[in-house]
């Protein structure tokens, strides 16, 4: 199974997300506004473009719409800006978009522009593909951390180990609700009908995971 398959049939790798009725609105509001040069909320333009490419590879495009075509990357940034009930979470996340641009190497002699693919597909392959024992050491660290200025006292690498989790998380929340994949890919039945509890997933839907 490739990985856009699996991502039709799983849900978040990083926690859940209560589908409220904000976040939705978010997701079309995206669809509406998004334009390739769209100016992020929360984002500095640099972190917007990195935010882009990250998104890009954690869900490309392929027979079916990736990420970017579904303006996650403008979702992702309205949803922190504007979604969460705590400043400091959102401050927290604006700070973790810096130390990626820091592992990035972005700086005055090398621009977000100069950045390769490779570069941005290493980031990934170094944070998202840690052991198990590394992950739960670096949850733990930011576990402590209780208001921004608490992420002085944090491993840089922490940081961004969850910046990155939560984006991949964020990428497969919105991929998986918006209107494009839920009613063209996944299993969508706005409306339940009758009621099933013995039998397969594969008999009942095909395999597909259900869109709501």
């Amino acid at each position: 199974m490739n990985r856009r398959e699996a991502l039709k049939n799983i849900g978040l790798s990083a926690g859940y997300i209560a589908a409220t009725p904000t976040i939705f609105s978010l997701l079309q509001s995206c669809q509406q506004e998004y334009v390739l040069d769209w100016t992020p909320e929360l984002l500095s333009i640099d972190e917007g473009k990195a935010l882009e490419q990250i998104v890009d590879l954690i869900i490309p495009e392929t027979d079916i719409p990736g990420a970017k075509s579904l303006h996650i990357p403008m979702f992702i940034d309205k949803f922190i800006n504007n979604a969460l009930d705590e400043v400091e979470e959102t401050q927290m996340f604006k700070h973790g978009a810096g130390v990626i641009m820091k592992e990035l190497g972005v700086n005055e002699e090398k621009s977000i522009d100069d950045l390769t693919v490779e570069e941005y597909d290493a980031l990934l392959a170094k944070y998202l593909k840690l052991p198990k024992e590394k992950q739960k050491e670096y949850w733990e660290a930011i576990s402590k951390v209780k208001t921004s200025e608490d992420l002085t006292d944090v491993p840089q690498e922490a940081i961004a180990f969850s910046f990155l989790s939560s984006v991949r998380g964020l990428s497969v929340f919105g991929f998986k609700t918006s209107k494009e994949i839920a009613e063209n890919v996944l299993n969508y039945l706005p409306v339940p009908g009758e009621y099933i509890g013995c039998d397969s997933v594969k008999n009942l839907t095909g395999g597909k995971d259900w869109a709501l």
